[in-house]
């Protein structure tokens, strides 16, 4: 945390707190500091610090290990490139998974800021150069778009998003469901934001497995001939699409049981398949070793090709061909994609907020909503939507709208596919789907036209 205590200040307010562990480093010559406190249970090392940063190692009790920052640039301008050149100073420090929190005193988009003055260009540029060279992505938000405010009234006021947490690729990967939140606070310029860290744990529920055709297969010796007997095997005493339902649902069966084996190439395979190579690359070459070295090189190139595909065909990325073993690429999509349709929680009929995934279900099915609303008002004002003589896409889009789930910046900013939620017409509040049909200033104006 940002502070302007000192180390004996901080105690005298704060020695109370359940953080027995601190680090407070403070400037001499301003008033800003950093604080960094943690519970006896944390298994935290402090590697270095300086008023402007705190690096620490963290272990987590699976044994998992990352590295945290935080951190807190220059605020003034002209020192701004101070701040990134600690960055990446501190990338030399850092051999893992790495999260960087804090008040970085720069921003990453052109709305981020809402001041009658104007973003700095150079100013933007050079922030995302700095988190691109050290492989940091910002991890988003919850709740209002600005972390800190001048106060000022009127025009005078500037709003800018100074606070954010960004981390690497491996961290994101092992705690794909986190989510940073910004909380509100009235004894601060700055609004406090919140870091809650979850792993992708993938609920298991006793259904049915889908069968999905899997690209891989298809470099397997056997897969045509598993193919051409579970076809001919079933669907014979059937006619017209009787018969190929009955041969598809028959096929599907039995290619599943061949290939579930089959599909994710074993990465422990692949790394000793690898060894062999540098043992063998280093030995005295020989026919025989020159054999060897060929034959484990097609193997590895065999398991390297069906990895690449395997996480090709899970990214969706349609323009992307193979070749060029881009694996890590392909796995860091489709863990995107995984973590945009995971389901955290879903809104019921009453307006509740729930989480359990009983209930979560029973919602998406309509079971929850029969439930509830069955003979209630609710009910009678779809009724009343639905015998409308107007579009049925519009009867759609306003059955949408009460849902909630048009594509506005909020949803969109929840699901993660982009970073702020800020309505790009007033620059100024959340487009949820109420500002953008009513409160927003041009809905305003199209309404009043329409009058």
């Amino acid at each position: 945390m940002e502070t302007r205590l000192d180390k004996e200040g901080f105690e005298k307010l704060y020695d109370n707190l359940p953080f027995p562990n601190r680090i407070i480093a403070k400037n001499p010559n301003s008033g800003g500091g950093i604080a960094l406190i943690w519970k006896n249970e944390v298994l935290l090392d402090v590697i270095n610090f300086t008023a402007n940063h705190v690096l620490a190692k963290v272990v987590e009790e699976d044994g998992f290990e990352w590295f945290l920052t935080g951190f807190y640039g220059w605020p003034e301008a002209n020192q701004r490139d101070k701040s990134w050149k600690l960055l990446a100073h501190l990338k030399t420090h850092v051999d893992g998974p790495w999260l960087c929190i804090g008040d970085f005193n720069a921003f990453l988009h052109a709305s981020e800021k809402q001041s009658k003055r104007p973003a700095q260009a150079a100013q933007v540029d050079a922030f995302r150069e700095a988190l691109e060279l050290c492989q940091l992505e910002d991890l988003g938000y919850r709740g209002y778009p600005f972390t800190w405010s001048n106060k000022r009234p009127g025009e005078a006021n500037t709003k800018i998003r100074l606070d954010r947490a960004v981390a690497s690729m491996e961290w994101r990967e092992k705690y794909q469901l986190s989510t940073v939140t910004h909380l509100y606070s009235h004894a601060s310029d700055h609004l406090p934001i919140v870091l809650q860290t979850q792993s992708y744990h993938r609920q298991r529920q006793k259904r049915e497995r889908l069968f999905k055709f899997e690209e891989s297969w298809l470099m397997w010796e056997g897969c045509e001939e598993v193919v051409s007997e579970a076809w001919h095997a079933t669907g014979n005493n059937e006619v017209g699409l009787v018969s190929v339902r009955e041969k598809i649902k028959h096929y599907g069966s039995d290619l599943l049981a061949w290939g579930s084996s089959k599909v994710d190439p074993n990465e422990g395979d692949i790394k000793i398949l690898q060894k062999q190579l540098e043992i063998l690359t280093e030995a005295e070459t020989t026919e025989e070793t020159k054999a060897e070295y060929l034959e484990v090189s097609k193997r590895l190139d065999d398991l390297l090709l069906k990895q690449e595909i395997y996480w090709a065909q899970r990214s969706r990325i349609p323009w992307l061909k193979y070749g060029d073993k881009n694996t890590k690429y392909f796995h860091s999509k489709a863990s995107q994609r995984r973590r945009r349709n995971h389901i955290n929680g879903i809104q019921n009929g009453e307006g509740l907020w729930v989480e359990d995934m009983e209930d979560i279900v029973k919602i998406l099915k309509g079971e929850e909503w029969t439930e509830s609303s069955s003979g209630c008002a609710g009910k009678n004002v779809w009724n009343a939507l639905w015998k409308l003589n107007i579009p049925n896409k519009i009867k759609v889009f306003g059955w949408r709208a009460c849902q909630e789930i048009l594509p506005t910046r909020s949803n969109l900013a929840k699901r993660r596919i982009i970073h702020d939620n800020v309505c790009l017409n007033c620059t100024r509040f959340p487009e949820s789907t109420i500002h953008a049909l009513w409160d927003c200033g041009v809905a305003v104006d199209v309404w009043a036209g329409v009058r």
